[in-house]
């Protein structure tokens, strides 16, 4: 019995100590902390210099506010499994799209991304991003300006179809340009 007893208070004593030693000294302030709002253990982090390159610095349109809607005059392509690629059916269908952005001048259109249920959710919203990037590029060169289109990947998240077939994903596998008034 004493033995046990003499045994759990070492335990606890370990344990306290323990906890004492890893608690200590974090999160203290650094003397210049109050200048800068951060604890010495931020405040020595460096700052990052981000560089983009020139093709990811082109003036995306505000996709902030307002419902986005679907035209029916304005096609949604669908895309084969693991591609972003344009096809030549894709390409001419975005191109009537294109000839339609280009006559309402008043519009502001958003690219969806879109993607079938299999992979996981961060692969398929890069996915949906590369899709959605890929169509807003092609209008672009088609002579959509660039100031009116913008991009927001879903992945996985706004299924056409839930059942878990390939015709199913096929659908799935797509993106929409909708588009509101300005």
């Amino acid at each position: 019995m004493m033995r046990t007893k003499t045994l759990v208070i070492s335990l606890i004593s370990v344990s306290m100590a323990l906890a004492a030693v890893s608690c200590g000294k974090k999160n203290l302030k650094d003397p210049d902390a109050s200048k800068t709002g951060m604890t010495a253990d931020t405040a020595t982090i460096p700052a990052l210099d981000i560089t983009e390159s020139a093709d990811t610095l082109s003036d995306e349109g505000d996709i902030r506010g307002g419902e986005f809607i679907s035209q029916e005059t304005i096609q949604t392509i669908h895309f084969g499994f693991d591609r972003y690629a344009l096809s030549d059916g894709t390409r001419a269908a975005l191109q009537e799209n294109a000839a339609i952005l280009k006559t309402h001048k008043d519009w502001m259109a958003i690219v969806e991304g879109h993607c079938d249920s299999r992979g996981t959710i961060e692969y398929n919203l890069a996915l949906g991003q590369k899709r959605a990037k890929e169509v807003r590029d092609y209008y672009i060169r088609l002579g959509v300006s660039d100031s009116t289109l913008g991009t927001i990947s879903y992945g996985k998240e706004k299924p056409l179809c839930e059942e878990e077939s390939e015709a199913c994903w096929a659908d799935n596998r797509r993106a929409e340009t909708k588009v509101k008034a300005r």
